[in-house]
Order: C-alpha cells, then sequence, then structure tokens
C-alpha cells in the first residue's frame, strides 16, 4: 500500500465508480461494495476510507481482520480507523499493540498514537506512557497532543498557551532532566484537572504578548545566527514573560551553546542538573561554555 494516510476526497474518488456508490440500491449496491471489501483485503486503504464514509456496516469482519492481521502496518491503521467511524473499537487493541512494538516505524507509531486519541475513554496511561518513553522524539510529540485531547486539552486557545507549548517542547529534549521536569509539571496540572480544576485555573489558556522589547529580540534571535542571545534587560521582565525566556532556553540547551551561555548569565537555575547531565559527555569548547555556565549558577 503505497497511498498516503489521510486521503483527500478526490483521491477516494480515484476508485472505479466509487461516486456511484451512494446512489445504488439492492444487489448493485452489495455488488460495489463486495468490490471495495476485496480492495480492503489487498491492503488498498482507499477502499477501507470510502466504505466508512458510505457507511458500510458489511465490512467491518474484512477491516477487523485487516486491522488485526495485515502485513502492511500503514493499512492495520486505515482499517482501525475505519471502524472507529463505523462505531465499532475492534481497531483499539491493534494500535496499542503497534505502540507497544518499537520496531515497527516511525510514521505508523505516529498515526496509532493519534488515532487511538479519538477513540472513546481512550487508554490514558497507554498515551502517557508513549508520550513519556518512546524512542523517537515524533511519537513522542504526537503522543503528548494525544494526552492533552485525551484531557480535553486539545483546543488551540488552551494547546497552543504558553504553558502547555513549553511542556511540548521540552518533552522533546534530548536530556533526560529537561525531559523529566516537564512530564512531571505535566502530570501534576493533569492531576489537578481530574480533580476539578479548570484549564482557566491552571492559567494554561495565556499567552505573553512576544512583539515588545526586550522580548521580541530575544525571540527571533532564536532562529538567527547572532553569536549570542541578547539578555539585556530580560531579568527585569514580568514573571511570566521571564518563565517563558527560561523554558526557551531549557528547550534549546541540547542543540544551541548560546542557550548554555545564556542560561548561566541569566542565573537560570532550573537548567543546573541538565547541564551537569551534558558535562558527562561534552569536550572542548562545549565542555568550557558549560562549565562556565554552572560556575555561575552554583558559585
Amino acid at each position: 500500500m503505497n497511498a498516503p494516510l489521510r486521503f483527500r476526497r478526490d483521491e477516494i474518488d480515484d476508485l472505479p465508480g466509487v461516486r456511484l456508490l451512494p446512489l445504488l440500491e439492492g444487489e448493485e449496491r452489495t455488488a460495489a461494495e463486495d468490490i471495495l471489501i476485496a480492495k480492503v483485503e489487498q491492503d488498498d486503504g482507499r477502499a477501507a476510507v470510502a466504505l466508512a464514509e458510505f457507511g458500510c456496516v458489511r465490512a467491518i469482519p474484512a477491516l477487523v481482520r485487516s486491522a488485526t492481521e495485515s502485513t502492511a502496518p500503514l493499512m492495520r491503521v486505515f482499517a482501525a480507523r475505519a471502524l472507529l467511524r463505523l462505531g465499532n473499537e475492534s481497531g483499539r487493541a491493534p494500535m496499542a499493540a503497534m505502540l507497544r512494538n518499537p520496531t515497527e516505524r516511525v510514521d505508523e507509531r505516529d498515526e496509532a498514537v493519534r488515532l487511538l486519541a479519538e477513540f472513546p475513554e481512550p487508554d490514558k496511561t497507554l498515551l502517557w506512557e508513549v508520550a513519556l518513553f518512546d524512542p523517537h522524539p515524533v511519537v513522542r510529540a504526537a503522543a503528548v497532543d494525544a494526552v492533552l485531547t485525551a484531557w480535553g486539552l486539545g483546543d488551540r486557545v488552551t494547546s497552543g498557551g504558553d504553558v502547555l507549548l513549553g511542556i511540548a517542547g521540552r518533552m522533546m529534549s534530548t536530556l533526560r532532566s529537561v525531559r523529566q521536569e516537564a512530564s512531571d509539571q505535566l502530570r501534576e496540572i493533569l492531576a489537578r484537572l481530574d480533580a476539578g480544576e479548570t484549564a482557566a485555573d491552571l492559567g494554561l489558556t495565556s499567552r505573553v504578548d512576544r512583539s515588545e522589547e526586550p522580548l521580541y529580540s530575544f525571540d527571533e534571535s532564536i532562529e538567527g545566527d547572532e553569536p549570542d542571545f541578547p539578555i539585556a534587560g530580560l531579568v527585569d521582565l514580568p514573571a511570566p514573560a521571564l518563565l517563558l525566556v527560561h523554558n526557551l532556553i531549557l528547550l534549546r540547551l541540547d542543540k544551541d551553546p548560546r542557550a548554555v551561555r545564556a542560561a548561566g548569565r541569566l542565573g537560570v537555575r532550573r537548567a543546573i542538573e541538565p547541564l551537569r547531565e551534558m558535562l558527562r559527555s561534552a569536550t572542548g569548547d562545549e565542555r568550557a561554555d558549560i562549565e562556565s555556565a554552572l560556575a555561575l549558577l552554583t558559585g
């Protein structure tokens, strides 16, 4: 199966005669559905999508077999998604199995975790485990999104707030200590939500205005090629803006030596353990920068 996972309507229509399916009745409708069901058995994902779109419950047994037995992992995802659209949750277990198998391709596990988040009462424990422990950041990122969706935090206003954006970004770090801090923060947020607090209570919808100096210049420099981040005036920012700066620095510690130097000069004490973690394998100029930053933070 070489077709992309999410089909556009015109791609589904490339299946011969599929446009006519809603117009057919009786034996003609049955015959047309049988053709699509046979294509599902041949690992044609477009057929699974079309059968779900047209509400063909007769296809459920074939889709269940495909979701559980197909040798094409993406076809298992197609079939599981089609089953869910038809009101059948038989695809839940094979998607969970796919996530627990690290030999599956990244794009397949990525789609599996996104699909699992769409099930009624998704397995929050599994989504959380994937967010924390999957070896690939792409899958972890999808799992973080799925966790937020499962706890009702998937809307753009909330997930696009500075708190959750900062957590999600830091959970992609290669540094265990940065990921741990972010996951602990998210775990506390989810526990408070479960206890009855709202996203607004927790400040999850707030966003700092990045258009004013000195935050604007700092923010712009992150993707620039300046030799160092401009940090003058940042320590005088209001607490929410300064927290944003610290989170951005922590997010980039493992990939940008400017962040290491800025952490020391700005007194980002949350960077002490990540810097010590980095020091264990650092050499040359990188090691010198880390040691200098740690001296500022611990001296």
